[in-house]
Parts: structure tokens; sequence; C-alpha cells
């Protein structure tokens, strides 16, 4: 910011920018806090998407334990068919949504395959769905990380920088007119008295 004119215009340009920064600020405020409280539940999903695939996993490995000593071919008994993504928009933020995702099994011979084949297809989709929504969720959160920066680097921005500048100023100001104005008013005394004795000079 330039350094300001010491008079009552600039004084005004001032004030009324405070006055509209002091506006903006509780919108910013509130953003940041909405915000955070997104990215707290999007944490907590994610967390928890994790804490399933883990879950899943160990569950696999206890119900299926025969997949450690297998020949069975097990590459590509279900891949992803349709994968397509949507958007909503969160204070501001766009975020990715999973809007359809449709899985495709393998045909396979199920007499040729062991008993457990079904299962472990069922366990497969489950693990697959849940990478899908996963990998959503991280980029959800990082673009939520994103957005908090950069909303607390604006409410810092007004709150520590630029009002306090403003504020600076405005005192600044103030205490220069209010100075003016006080010499104003003792040079009118002198001037008054001045005169007085100048006229009192004349009558004698």
């Amino acid at each position: 910011m330039q350094t300001p004119a010491l008079n009552k215009s600039s004084l005004s340009r001032l004030e009324r920018q405070r006055t509209l920064y002091r506006r903006y600020l509780p919108a910013l405020e509130m953003k940041q806090r909405t915000l955070l409280i997104q990215r707290q539940q999007s944490a907590e999903r994610l967390a928890t998407l994790r804490e399933r695939a883990e879950r899943q996993q160990a569950t696999v490995g206890h119900e299926l334990p025969m997949l450690a000593d297998t020949d069975v071919p097990l590459e590509g008994l279900v891949r992803v068919a349709t994968l397509r993504l949507g958007r909503e928009n969160r204070v501001g933020v766009s975020l990715p949504t999973l809007a359809e995702l449709t899985l495709e099994r393998r045909p396979y011979d199920r007499l040729a395959q062991p008993h457990w084949i079904d299962t472990l297809v069922e366990r497969l989709e489950t693990r697959l769905r849940l990478e899908v929504e996963t990998r959503i969720e991280t980029r959800r959160l990082a673009r939520l990380d994103d957005a908090v920066r950069t909303v607390t680097q604006r409410v810092n921005l007004f709150s520590k920088v630029m009002i306090p500048r403003l504020e600076k100023a405005i005192a600044r100001i103030e205490l220069y007119l209010a100075d003016q104005e006080r010499a104003a008013v003792v040079r009118a005394k002198l001037a008054k008295r001045k005169l007085a004795a100048g006229g009192q000079g004349a009558m004698r």
C-alpha cells in the first residue's frame, strides 16, 4: 500500500476501504470454517475406506487361505467396465464424485474352477469398489486441502496485514489532522490576541 496523503479525502477513502475489508472478512472466515469441516469429513471418510480395505484383505486371507498356494489364474477375473465421475460444489470448490461404476466379471467355467472361485470374485469386486472410492476421496481431500490453504492465506492477509495497515494509516492521518486542527486553533487565538493588542495600541 502506498503512503497515503495526510488529508481528509485520503482518510475517508481509507475508512471506506477498511469498512469493506471488515465486511468481507467474516464471509471469508465462515468459508474457512466450512471448508475445514468438509476437509475433516473427507479425511474421516478416507480413513474409513482404507480401514475397510484392510479389514476386507484380512477377511479374504482368513476365508481363502488357499490363495497362497494355487495355480489357478486369478488375473482379470474382475475389471472396471464403466467408471463415470460427477462433480459437486462445496463452498465454491468443485469436488469429484462417483456417478457410476460398473464392474464386469470375466467368464469362467465354474465346473473347471475350484469351489471357492465365486467367493473370491465377490471379494475382488468389493476390493475394486473400495479402491475406486478411495482414489476419488483422496482427490477430494487434496482439493479441499488446497482450498483450505488458499482461504486461510486470504483470511490472514486481511486480518493480519491489510486491515492492521489500514488502521495504522488511519490513526496516523487522524493524529496529523488533530495536530493541524490544534495548531489552527492556537494560530487563531494568537491572531485574535495580536489583533486585540493592535486595537488597544491604536486607541492610545
